[in-house]
């Protein structure tokens, strides 16, 4: 007999297959083409926050190998959006101007995104990595902005 957490895994996991098997085609590895430009991934991933959905995030969120939801345990994937979402929760957002792509091939890209959240701007850096013809975000740097739970220290 298949363990509760089993289920749940089983579900989230065909949740997932299911939305990505519905989206409109492309970008490989299930799921709708990944957006065509760095600052279109990030703004899409951000709407997903905003929309609490770990689907739409997941669908977004990878590597050059694809999405990670393609590889990765889903009880992990979830898990870690979900400290995502936590951390990215906000008011307004903003993407900043490109800065120099220091370090940066053509195959991944920093996106700068000001966070506006209970009175503190953070900037946080988004890393987008190319796959196929479209870009997914491979790393959020959650340090950058701050504990969701503590009000910011004043400057």
């Amino acid at each position: 007999m298949p363990s509760l957490r089993m289920t749940r895994s089983i579900a989230l996991l065909g949740a997932i297959l299911t939305v990505g098997s519905c989206s409109s085609g492309g970008g490989g590895g299930g799921g709708a083409a990944a957006p065509s430009s760095p600052e279109a991934t990030v703004d899409a991933f951000m709407n997903a926050v905003r929309a609490n959905s770990l689907v739409a995030m997941a669908d977004l969120w990878g590597s050059d190998r694809g999405r990670v939801k393609n590889y990765m345990n889903p009880d992990e994937v979830e898990r870690r959006l979900t400290v995502m979402r936590i951390y990215l929760e906000f008011e307004e957002y903003e993407i900043l101007a490109p800065g120099a792509q220091m370090g940066m091939d053509e195959k991944q890209r920093i996106v700068r995104v000001q966070l506006t959240r209970m009175g503190c701007r953070p900037v946080v850096p988004f890393t987008v990595t190319r796959f196929g013809n479209g870009w997914l975000v491979s790393n959020v740097d959650l340090a950058a902005a701050g504990n969701p739970a503590r009000p910011c220290q004043p400057e």
